[in-house]
């Protein structure tokens, strides 16, 4: 019992005794930090850790399950120790991708869980990890696209570039492109010649504007004459046919007429050239002024778009004998 007294007034036995309970505390707090409770570390590598910073979140599916632990730089690439919940299940084919977090800036880091066996403490190699973007990557996949290129045909066809544009080549480099200049400077005087068609165009239709009071009186004068000659051109057949019937009634002359027959016709035949010479120039003169009038009337109606046409002489029914509208 003494002895026990003894000691713990001894300091060297406190002095132990607080080493080892320091010991203790932190080797629990090291081990706490390292491995934290209910939580389970998860390592990847990659060949550029620019896009990620200790503290950022990791998901799992969109879902929050972690965040990045520490980011350190090893002499063959970039190693990057993430906390996770213990519950979630990181597999031995895992994927890793880091995207951005919104327009602004910001990344997270998602994980793929892949594989049936647990990771456990093997690390993520850098071929199953994405960036956003990795210039590293970029300038890697570029070499591998040249490197399938065959330099001798390239170099070939310089080489016949440079053979073609030297020695008298040169002349006919410099004769290609004054042909080209000739052609810039004929379009160009085209260019000219077309903008004098526009105004001589503008400068017609400004005339024809100007004069559009004549031509819509001429328009209505020629269709009074057409409808006229129409109207004249029926009561000649009414004639005609009033003729046939005065024919008929001297009938009882026939016998008159056979002793006189060829004397008869010849006279009829006369009178029937000379009517059917005005009939047919008659119907000559009303188709040349329908043309006319159709002309003048189409360069109206391009004038007045949209106004509605005038009502001319020919828009009009004259009732006669022997012809009704």
């Amino acid at each position: 019992m003494q002895s026990v007294r003894r000691s713990w007034r001894n300091p060297m036995f406190w002095g132990v005794t607080t080493i080892a309970l320091t010991a203790i505390v932190t080797l629990v707090v090291g081990w706490v930090y390292i491995s934290p409770p209910h939580q389970q570390l998860v390592t990847f590598y990659t060949d550029d850790a620019a896009s990620v910073r200790a503290g950022d979140s990791v998901r799992v599916a969109g879902i929050n399950v972690g965040t990045v632990k520490h980011v350190s730089l090893e002499p063959q690439h970039v190693r990057v120790q993430l906390s996770l919940k213990d519950d979630v299940f990181i597999g031995d084919q895992t994927q890793v991708d880091v995207r951005m977090l919104t327009v602004v800036g910001g990344y997270f880091v998602t994980l793929v869980p892949l594989g049936d066996r647990r990771l456990g403490q093997h690390p993520i190699p850098a071929d199953r990890v994405t960036m956003p973007y990795s210039l590293v990557r970029t300038l890697s996949d570029a070499t591998k696209i040249t490197d399938q290129v065959a330099p001798r045909p390239i170099n070939e066809s310089l080489s016949q570039i440079q053979q073609g544009l030297a020695g008298s080549n040169t002349e006919i480099l410099a004769k290609i492109i004054d042909a080209g200049n000739g052609v810039s400077e004929v379009l160009e005087r085209q260019r000219g010649q077309l903008t004098k068609i526009l105004e001589m165009s503008n400068e017609y239709i400004g005339t024809m504007n100007g004069n559009r009071e004549l031509l819509e009186h001429l328009i209505s004068r020629i269709a009074i004459l057409e409808e006229t000659l129409i109207l004249y051109s029926k009561g000649f057949g009414s004639s005609i046919e009033g003729l046939g019937k005065i024919v008929d009634d001297i009938y009882p002359l026939v016998p008159f007429y056979f002793e006189h027959r060829q004397d008869f016709i010849d006279r009829v035949r006369g009178v029937l050239a000379e009517f059917q010479t005005v009939a047919d120039r008659n119907g000559a003169l009303v188709r040349w002024l329908r043309r006319v009038r159709g002309r003048m009337q189409t360069t109206l109606d391009a004038q007045n778009a949209g106004t509605p046409p005038e009502l001319l002489a020919t828009d009009l029914c004259f009732p006669i004998e022997g012809s009704r509208c």
